[in-house]
């Protein structure tokens, strides 16, 4: 390719290992398009990155080109590359964008910014981005001129470095060792992310332990974990000091409890094929942008709503946020201090009250994946003589000049957020829970019901639920004929947990899931969900507070307090 005038050209061009080793430890924040010959780079992307970049108009913020088929660090990418974005960060690959994906690509490159802006400020370790490809089948033969159009496996692979598996073994399952077990995993600092059930076969039991072939006892061990079922952990250790794998590796070698009752991930290299194994639907099931939806507040102040409020709304929307809900109102200094009650003791509090007082405010309930974060880093600093500085940003673009604080409010957490919108959108929080046994697809289809009835989704989890869970969720239940029969079925595997939140969410519910006997729920609501998937009363898929105020307590059962500050 024909290198262009490098004075005129947005991002620079690198050819060669050196030109690479000069670009990527630049101070700042670097994104890379990686390409090769035969295919170029990815033009559709450019226009984006000079509108980012003459928008901002930072100084920090690069953009390059590198030819994947020249540059030696880069030989992992040849021959299979669809569009791919690299962000470097003082030398240090931070994060990574697979297709040209516009709006993903401005989110990161603002979240990163904004983090390597701090970093540059106050100091800070760089975290440093893990980037996996599944390799395709060697037998595979693909044309790599279509390479690049080819739907990316990458963006949903689970980075090995930040997860690992843990089996159970039967034994220990029989003898009742499974909370001591799973409670001494959690207290040394791993998140269980999926706890199932799993009763290994010969075949899946010799291929897991594969690697003990050649040792002593190798038989034994697999009619061992073939005798019974076993419980399948997948961890997660954000603060490892090497990866999960090899933290939980260390733990077990070095506790008596588990390394007598526990098998673990030998490598980093096994966990896709492990994964596959023993939990095929987490391992083959798409990340959905809803998946991680999340919402959160933005308040336009008196004096800016005023001057900007259509041009805030717009770019709020440009920038991929949904405005799911709007409340224009004048606030009484009542509701100001209430709000606001944890600056009473900020010298600016008196400030905020005039302002806050001075006319309508516009609070908007926005959506969008990562949203408190994203919308956080797009704000731009709270401090009045720092947006100035801040250009680009929301605070700077839309400032009041003579006002004494910013334009607009955000939350910067989600229990924050929670807190905020509850204040100006009041909604009702559920607990519901899908029962065990649903397919993947049944499950699929009832989560989009739930969002289809403008339902949120504030948290969920899979979680088998004990015993005594189940008692205190079903008292509604207990003396009835069939209760032993719904008790031994909700402890029998894994139920999805969600706490949904909607204005009159009890109200809204109750129509969407039609009678607790699915039989009268085909004569009486025949499009309800206990219609549609429901079987007899123990098995009538789904499970739902009964009413509001059972809903709080059933939510701190399984939730714990989701208003409390976040560490």
């Amino acid at each position: 390719m024909a290198r262009r005038r490098q004075e005129i050209a947005l991002q620079a061009e690198i050819e060669t290992q050196e030109e690479w080793n000069e670009a990527i430890n630049k101070d700042g924040l670097t994104v890379v398009d990686i390409y090769q010959a035969y295919g170029g780079p990815c033009k559709a992307m450019e226009p984006k990155f000079r509108t980012i970049k003459n928008t901002l108009g930072d100084a920090i913020l690069n953009f390059a080109i590198a030819k994947a088929d020249t540059i030696d660090s880069l030989e992992k990418h040849r021959g299979r590359c669809e569009p791919c974005f690299l962000f470097y960060a003082s030398g240090v690959l931070v994060d990574a964008v697979i297709g040209a994906n516009a709006p993903e690509l401005q989110r990161k490159i603002m979240l990163n910014l904004e983090e390597e802006k701090r970093i540059l400020k106050e100091g800070g370790e760089r975290r440093e981005f893990i980037f996996q490809q599944i390799d395709q089948d060697e037998d595979e033969e693909v044309d790599p001129r279509l390479q690049r159009h080819r739907s990316s496996s990458v963006a949903n692979a689970i980075t090995s470095q930040q997860y690992t598996l843990a089996v159970i073994r039967p034994d220990a399952y029989a003898d009742g060792k499974v909370d001591e077990i799973v409670e001494t995993i959690t207290q040394n600092g791993f998140k269980i992310l999926v706890q199932e059930e799993h009763h290994l076969n010969e075949h899946d039991a010799r291929e897991l332990h594969r690697y003990k072939m050649n040792q002593e006892g190798y038989e034994e061990h697999i009619a061992r974990m073939t005798s019974g079922p076993s419980v399948v952990l997948l961890l997660q250790k954000t603060d490892a000091k090497a990866s999960t794998v090899d933290d939980l590796r260390e733990l077990v070698n070095s506790d008596e409890l588990l390394k007598t009752n526990v098998d673990y991930t030998p490598s980093t290299d096994n966990i896709h094929d492990e994964l596959m194994l023993l939990l095929p639907h987490i391992a083959r099931r798409p990340r959905t942008p809803e998946e991680n939806l999340e919402r959160t507040l933005a308040i336009i102040r008196p004096s800016a709503l005023k001057l900007y409020k259509d041009a805030i709304i717009d770019r709020i929307r440009d920038s991929g946020f949904e405005v799911t809900r709007t409340l224009e109102i004048q606030l009484t200094r009542q509701q100001v201090e209430e709000f606001y009650a944890s600056k009473k003791n900020e010298p600016y509090y008196e400030d905020i009250i005039q302002e806050m007082t001075s006319g309508p405010s516009l609070a908007l309930y926005l959506t969008k994946k990562d949203a408190i974060q994203g919308f956080h880093a797009l704000l731009g600093p709270a401090e009045k003589n720092k947006i100035k500085e801040a250009t680009g940003t929301f605070r700077h673009d839309f400032d009041i000049v003579d006002a004494k604080i910013n334009s607009l409010h955000a939350p910067r957490t989600r229990t924050e957020a929670n807190r905020h919108l509850q204040f100006f959108f009041p909604e009702e929080r559920i607990l519901v829970i899908l029962k065990p046994n649903l397919s993947d697809q049944q499950r699929s289809e009832i989560v989009a019901a739930f969002k289809k009835a403008g339902f949120f989704i504030m948290t969920r989890k899979m979680e088998k639920l004990t015993s005594e869970q189940v008692a205190q969720l079903q008292q509604s239940h207990q003396g009835k004929d069939y209760y032993n029969e719904l008790l031994n079925y909700m402890t029998s595997g894994p139920s999805e947990l969600f706490v949904l939140v909607k204005e009159n969410a009890s109200q809204s519910w109750q129509q969407l899931v039609g009678p607790d006997d699915p039989a009268k729920a085909v004569e009486s609501a025949p499009t309800s969900l206990r219609a549609l998937y429901g079987k007899d009363l123990v098995h009538n898929a789904i499970d739902v507070s009964m009413d509001v105020e059972q809903a709080k307590n059933d939510v701190h059962l399984i939730f714990g307090d989701l208003d409390r500050e976040e560490a």
